[in-house]
């Protein structure tokens, strides 16, 4: 969209965007504040799965953490900013956690972090959620205008788009008012950034912990009292013309602002397993495959069809490592056709298997499918077999997607199992989560 803003309007597009921040919770908001509380029963488990990673850890000894206090706030023995940093690399450590469609990104992982980070005993759960709503409208409503280009060009929209995001969050959480929310934004906005090209390394939650880190510095800067621009998203010189040289008329980000949410349409993912969400169709579909018989030994021939740029973020056809291999259809669909399913200790092989390797040339990708739907990912895998004989599956909405969703139910039985597994979770904070989502 290129529509050009006039420069006599009276509201500017900050304005425009932070007087829907400003918006008061209504009841007919409440059934907004349930999708939240299942993000953030998704978002501890994984941050706790994320935890128990070496890399992690490396990251509680140089900060001098204690390992069982996780989500870290800023009334634990170190500042909100590293908090936040901490936070947001254990949540998307594992690639585990939630995705959103529009915003082609990772919400959870940063807006949550950085919420933590900044709580305090006189927050509330109900707030917490409200601003967790507020952030991801943000998010989505700004990918939906900048994607799939921004993702496209190598921006990893979870730290670019993710920091102003959280930024937005954390404004309303506080209560700011207009003029406070324009400076949290403005700080954030200056300190967006993330690279699309980390996939695959430790670089890619890096810059989920950095966005979380960069919107609490705004929070601080802000609150401190030091002043930034007053409309970063001004057609001027403002975020939207330098990051991607448009401009934009904010009147129509705001107009359908939450109706419908983006929490609700096009929803959250949630994975099952510790890989990118653009192949959870390429896991059901190979999934099917097997059940129908099919096994990689009897295959000549594997071939994967894509909508056009649907396996942009499935960048490594001969992934060399089981981080690479999280962002690798051919990688996840000859574990399924191998074993019946991915193991996820695969995802952590320093190398991937030496079988790998030898199958891999049977693979080739088609970037021939229609997608007509922003929820959907289709994703067909058509076989030939070595009899010469051809099957085929496709999935257009994998389990966990929003039409295909988890049940509250299974979420909170994933939290329950990890939490008895260790104690990475705080337990006054996570009886006090567990009092909330359970009302």
């Amino acid at each position: 969209m290129i529509v050009k803003n006039l420069e006599s309007e009276s509201v500017s597009n900050t304005e425009r965007i932070v007087e829907k921040l400003l918006l008061k919770r209504t009841k007919s908001d409440e059934k907004l504040l349930l999708e939240a509380k299942r993000a953030l029963i998704n978002y501890l488990t994984v941050l706790s799965k994320g935890a128990e990673k070496a890399e992690v850890k490396k990251l509680f000894v140089f900060f001098k953490v204690d390992k069982a206090s996780l989500p870290l706030t800023c009334e634990d023995n170190i500042s909100a900013t590293r908090a936040a940093t901490l936070n947001g690399f254990a949540a998307h450590y594992l690639d585990l956690d939630d995705t959103q469609a529009d915003l082609r990104g990772h919400p959870s992982a940063v807006i949550m972090s950085a919420l933590f980070a900044v709580t305090d005993t006189k927050d509330t759960m109900d707030n917490f959620l409200w601003s967790f709503v507020q952030g991801v409208e943000l998010a989505g409503k700004f990918g939906k205008l900048l994607n799939p280009t921004l993702a496209w060009r190598g921006w990893h929209t979870t730290g670019v788009i993710g920091t102003i995001a959280a930024a937005a969050a954390i404004g309303v959480y506080k209560q700011f008012d207009k003029k406070e929310l324009i400076n949290i934004l403005s700080f954030a906005a200056t300190q967006s950034s993330g690279l699309e090209v980390q996939s695959g390394s430790d670089g890619k939650p890096f810059n989920a912990g950095m966005a979380a880190r960069n919107a609490v510095e705004a929070f601080l800067f802000t609150k401190i009292g030091l002043e930034a621009n007053r409309d970063p998203f001004g057609n001027n010189r403002g975020w939207f013309k330098t990051i991607q040289k448009i401009q934009i008329d904010s009147q129509n980000i705001v107009n359908n602002w939450l109706n419908p949410a983006e929490i609700e349409e096009p929803g959250l993912w949630f994975k099952t397993h510790p890989f990118c969400s653009a192949g959870m169709s390429s896991l059901d579909a190979a999934k099917e495959l097997y059940k129908s018989g099919v096994r990689m030994k009897d295959c000549q021939k594997v071939i994967i069809h894509f909508p056009l740029g649907g396996d942009h973020a499935l960048r490594y056809r001969n992934p060399q490592n089981g981080k690479e291999g999280k962002f690798s259809a051919e990688y996840i669909i000859w574990q399924v056709l191998s074993f019946g399913d991915v193991k996820d200790k695969y995802f952590e092989l320093p190398k991937v298997p030496e079988s790998f390797k030898l199958t891999n040339i049977l693979f080739t990708r088609e970037n021939d499918l229609k997608n007509d739907e922003i929820e959907a990912r289709p994703t067909k895998i058509e076989v030939i077999l070595k009899d010469n004989s051809i099957i085929s599956k496709i999935i257009i909405f994998p389990q966990g997607s929003p039409k295909n969703r988890k049940s509250t139910n299974e979420l909170q039985i994933n939290l329950r199992q990890q939490v008895k597994s260790t104690s990475l979770i705080k337990n006054r904070l996570l009886s006090y989560v567990f009092k909330a989502i359970n009302k």
